[in-house]
């Protein structure tokens, strides 16, 4: 039985994470980005979505390479405790980097250490 992360999320056990762009029909599935088994589940949903958004923008967007993950310590962001994290990531179809940054809050962090 799967569940859903987000309406945007398709994290079934056993089965690649996909990821669907609200903006158009583009996909992106975890088996795409190459170093993606090092990311949390709840870093893996935050670039899944970047990429599938940025698939809608170019459709000859990936596959990807992840180069370097960079975490920060925890800092206030708005009424929530976030932690940054800087992706810098390699289109390898186009051979072209970029980063992709996100804050991961710690209630994020918490229900991902429950899962």
């Amino acid at each position: 039985m799967g569940r859903k992360l987000t309406n945007e999320i398709e994290d079934e056990p056993g089965e690649p994470m996909v990821a669907r762009s609200k903006m158009g029909d583009a996909t992106v599935s975890e088996l795409e980005v190459k170093g993606i088994e090092n990311l949390t589940q709840t870093e893996k949903k935050h670039l899944l979505l970047q990429l599938s958004r940025d698939r809608v923008k170019d459709s000859s967007a990936g596959p990807w390479e992840i180069v370097d993950v960079f975490r920060e310590e925890w800092r206030a962001v708005k009424d929530t405790l976030a932690q940054p994290v800087e992706i810098n990531v390699r289109d390898i179809g186009r051979d072209a980097p970029f980063q992709v940054l996100m804050d991961v809050t710690q209630f994020e962090r918490e229900l991902e250490t429950q899962e």
